[in-house]
């Protein structure tokens, strides 16, 4: 569940239109007391850390560069990252820095770096 302060506007119907141009109406099944919220990225992106963090996650202000896929069930994911928390705060590029993991979520947008690694 969200939190209503987070919620940028309440829409009720709006059409959606894809690359290719179809058109999808969104709302036509809505009860009259449920609305679709809508939220700016940057918004829920801050609200998803939070929560992430107080849930006990580390969090790293990184670019994700690259990842090595696991040969077996018992084998990490080590990811490749730019590392921006460290050094001096002026370099844009970051600290090369590996990180093995049991598990990947990539929500990391529409052109997911984490997508096309995988």
């Amino acid at each position: 569940d969200l939190p209503m302060d987070i919620v940028d506007r309440k829409v009720r119907k709006m059409t959606m239109i894809s690359p290719t141009n179809k058109e999808v109406q969104i709302g036509q099944t809505l009860k009259d007391d449920e609305f679709i919220g809508m939220v700016r990225r940057e918004v829920m992106d801050d609200f998803l850390r939070k929560r992430a963090n107080e849930s006990g996650c580390t969090l790293i202000n990184g670019l994700f560069m690259s990842m090595t896929l696991p040969k077996s069930k018992d084998e990490s994911y080590v990811l490749t990252y730019n590392d921006f928390a460290e050094g001096d705060g002026t370099s844009r590029q970051g600290i090369k820095k590996t990180l093995e993991v049991d598990v990947v979520i990539g929500a990391d947008g529409a052109n997911s770096r984490v997508a096309k690694e995988i």
